[in-house]
């Protein structure tokens, strides 16, 4: 009895050894791999005698950290005031004026593709090594998202003046992604007579109330793209607002409220019905639907971005949509006569949600960056930019599930 439990403990302790083995290879492959990124080669790079804030240029420079002092990073160019570096994919900039430059030979990395974003509740520090008693590289400014090109055991790694920077995974949390929000049809609750892809006035009103209270900062399409391809620092509590179809009850209801609380929108515009009416047309809240004209597009453009929708593909044919019936060539034809209503369209929602790899080839051909679904669920960097999950916002939905899901905490099964 003795010597059958003896034999299964060093059964035991030799599969324990096994897996150990196996592991650490596995570290050490994962490891080497990764340190092939890096090449060496004569840059010019700046050494800063005192901490500078970094600034990401958007519509205007914003602050997104600071890095350190005595630290070399690779630069890229520059002009009378700025040096420009690289934050991952994205170009970020350096005052001038208290930096030494230099160009020698030095290991830097190729390592851009984002592999994810975190989010930091808090100024968080960037560490040259995997390591806490290392040499501080950057701080990450609190409230942002940043992309990360690498994950490491505790750390997540991003990529700073063509060096790599350890964030420790107990500063940050990982990034769910962006929520993204669509709406079709607004009307006064007195007036519904269906809840289907309709809200209410009032509820619309109250969601929007809530996102401007909480400093939300809504994102146009090309900002939204950018952030997907990790070339885009943004706000924790960024969010996109969609819209289907170019109803005219949108011009109604929700343009003076999201103009009133500052707010932007996407309007994603089947163009053959635009112009159905005559222009200067009158709202009827109590009859069938009405679209918008040429007029509305120009008038609207400041809170509005109109984006693609097809030409004529938005009907279904025994609960299927026609698109997917349409060959691929058919579907480039219908989208390039769509975007010359919407020329500056850089995203398309699927009519009705329904796509298939014909749809979505069809998109990339003829330029298109961005495809919606019906989906729902956060628009991160995991999925494909022509499979953006979104939150179908309607009367059913309650005002505790719009909250959970903009503040990032909706869970689906």
């Amino acid at each position: 009895m003795m010597r059958k439990v003896y034999i299964n403990g060093l059964l035991l302790v030799g599969l324990v050894i096994l897996i150990i083995i196996i592991y650490t290879k596995w570290i050490s492959i994962e490891t080497e791999a990764f340190a092939q990124g890096f090449q060496a080669e004569e840059r010019e790079f700046i050494i800063l005698q005192e901490r500078q804030p970094i600034y990401m240029k958007d519509m205007t420079f914003l602050k997104i950290g600071e890095i350190e002092a005595n630290q070399p990073f690779a630069i890229i160019g520059e002009d009378e005031a700025y040096y420009e570096l690289r934050l991952g994919k994205m170009p970020v900039f350096v005052r001038k004026g208290q930096a030494i430059v230099e160009k020698k030979k030095i290991m830097t990395s190729v390592h851009t593709e984002q592999h994810a974003a975190i989010k930091t509740q808090q100024k968080t520090i960037v560490y040259d090594e995997a390591n806490l008693q290392s040499a501080k590289l950057m701080y990450l400014e609190a409230g942002y998202r940043y992309p990360v090109v690498q994950e490491e055991r505790d750390w997540y790694i991003v990529n700073i003046g063509e060096r790599l920077g350890y964030v420790s995974k107990q500063s940050v949390a990982l990034d769910e992604g962006l929520p993204v929000l669509v709406y079709h049809h607004i009307l006064p609750k007195s007036l519904m007579k269906t809840t289907a892809s309709t809200i209410s006035l009032e509820a619309f009103e109250q969601q929007m109330d809530y996102l401007a209270d909480n400093k939300f900062k809504t994102l146009t399409a090309n900002q939204f793209y950018d952030y997907l391809e990790g070339r885009l620092v943004v706000p924790t509590n960024a969010l996109l607002i969609t819209f289907d179809d170019g109803l005219l009850s949108t011009k109604e209801y929700a343009y003076p409220i999201l103009k009133q609380y500052g707010l932007t929108a996407i309007q994603h515009i089947i163009s053959s019905r635009v112009n159905r009416a005559q222009e200067g047309q009158v709202f009827d809240a109590e009859g069938p639907l009405q679209f918008f004209t040429n007029s509305d597009l120009i008038e609207l453009a400041d809170v509005f971005q109109f984006e693609a929708h097809t030409y004529d593909l938005h009907s279904l044919n025994e609960g299927i949509g026609i698109a997917l019936e349409r060959s691929e060539e058919e579907i480039i034809m219908d989208l390039q006569h769509n975007r010359q209503q919407v020329p500056d369209a850089i995203s398309l929602a699927y009519p009705y949600g329904h796509y298939n790899e014909e749809f979505m080839r069809a998109a990339k051909e003829v330029g298109l960056l961005i495809a919606f679904t019906t989906v729902e669920g956060y628009a991160n960097m995991n999925a494909s930019n022509y499979e953006v999950c979104r939150f179908g916002m309607t009367e059913k939905k309650s005002f505790e599930q719009f909250t959970t899901y903009v503040n990032g905490n909706m869970i689906w099964q």
